[in-house]
């Protein structure tokens, strides 16, 4: 699933804006250097700044700035980032609320609703994994789905950034139709993952993170009694697992699942 937003775009709002954050004054500037610092060193020291840099944010921006939204937005990421480093349920229920903040306060027109919406269906989606709480997952994939429909299409940044969500969304659908057996949420599930594939350059660092979502729900229709997608459900993980960096956290998971489904095929004669 796609983690990290890069800068938001609302940091540089207006000619005030841009000044203060070439002297390194713009809190939402600072707390985004500081949140992609702490993705890349895992410092929870960097963490802690950026969520007080997003804090002041909100108290320098009034309501009606779509930097209000941004800086919401920003600490429902955050201390969804605090969660899954400390699992304080505090953080996650910080989280939704801010998420929901977020998306309630961006004014009409603001380009960053969709950002919005994703950091609360995320938020949710981690709710529905610790609760198992159905209401939760049918919420994020509602949002997700609206992220879809408000981002236009396009290449480069544009059409990265709309694979992100179409993944996300296909990961959503694989949690609510793996657990309820509902083929029809699982083709869903396929439709949007092998969309995120399409969109996603063969160079790109989440082309084989791709490569094993598309193959996770592959291999959801298949443990739901559909066998035709056997074969390419292996060939993705296989794929995937090749374009994974040697030290990447989800190889020995994906190892596993390969051989499993080797050893299916062996056994189904398929």
């Amino acid at each position: 699933m796609a983690r990290w937003f890069g800068r938001s775009r609302s940091r540089s709002y207006d000619k005030a804006g841009a000044a203060a954050e070439s002297e390194n004054l713009e809190p939402l500037g600072v707390s985004d250097d500081l949140r992609l610092a702490y993705g890349r060193t895992g410092d929870p020291k960097l963490l802690r700044g950026s969520l007080q840099a997003a804090e002041l944010a909100l108290q320098v921006y009034p309501v009606d700035d779509v930097r209000h939204a941004a800086a919401l937005s920003s600490l429902c990421m955050l201390h969804r980032l605090s969660w899954e480093r400390d699992r304080g349920a505090p953080d996650l229920i910080k989280a939704v609320d801010y998420g929901r903040q977020a998306v309630d306060k961006s004014p009409p027109g603001d380009s960053e609703l969709p950002r919005h919406m994703s950091s609360l269906a995320t938020a949710l989606q981690e709710v529905y994994d610790s609760t198992q709480d159905e209401e939760s997952i049918d919420e994020a994939i509602a949002l997700y789905r609206g992220c879809l429909e408000l981002m236009p299409a396009g290449g480069g940044s544009l059409g990265e950034q709309r694979a992100g969500q179409e993944s996300n969304l296909a990961n959503s659908l694989l949690r609510k139709g793996g657990k309820s057996g509902d083929s029809n949420l699982l083709n869903e599930a396929a439709e949007h993952a092998r969309a995120a594939l399409r969109d996603t350059p063969a160079d790109h660092p989440m082309h084989g993170v791709r490569l094993v979502n598309l193959g996770g729900v592959l291999f959801g229709l298949v443990k739901n009694g559909e066998l035709r997608h056997l074969v390419e459900a292996e060939e993705s993980y296989a794929r995937g697992l090749r374009e994974l960096p040697a030290r990447h956290p989800a190889r020995p998971g994906v190892e596993q699942t390969v051989a499993m489904l080797r050893g299916l095929r062996g056994q189904l004669g398929i």
